[in-house]
């Protein structure tokens, strides 16, 4: 199961890293992308989760992650993509 596990995980990380020419202001594939979007949204009191799932390219389906946070006005779930 953790080989698996290791598997599906590091096909994801390959399915990013086309994404990262299309993000000159953060460094990194989208995982690294997240995880600092993330961070700057919780420090500056936002809830927020990391969603890793997959986007549709043409006839592919590709690894990609992604930032939701929780307004703070309205309490609705909002998503910020990091291509």
């Amino acid at each position: 199961m953790k080989k698996l596990l290791l598997l599906t995980f590091a096909f994801f990380i390959i399915g990013c890293v086309p994404h990262i020419q299309y993000t000159p202001y953060l460094e990194g594939d989208c995982v690294d992308r997240v995880l600092v979007i993330r961070q700057e949204l919780r420090q500056q009191g936002y809830e927020s989760e990391i969603v890793l799932g997959g986007i549709k390219r043409g006839d592919k389906i590709e690894g990609h992650a992604w930032v939701k946070y929780k307004d703070k006005k309205t309490g609705e779930w909002k998503r910020i993509d990091n291509y």
